[in-house]
């Protein structure tokens, strides 16, 4: 099961309610304040397999 979660786009606040799809739509990042629509989906499954590619191909890079 892949972990995900919504992230606001303008300072990086992480949703850490139940079901950010079930906010209201005047919901608001509780740090920046900026609307519902600024948030977007990650998923952190995702988010490792990039970092783990970026660092393997850094250390590719450096053996050379």
């Amino acid at each position: 099961m892949a972990v995900t979660a919504y992230i606001c786009g303008i300072c990086g606040y992480v949703y850490d309610g139940e079901d950010f799809l079930k906010e209201a739509d005047d919901y608001r990042c509780p740090l920046c304040d900026h609307g519902k629509d600024a948030f977007n989906e990650r998923s952190f499954d995702h988010e490792v397999n990039l970092a783990s590619d970026e660092y393997h191909r850094v250390k590719k890079e450096e053996t050379k």
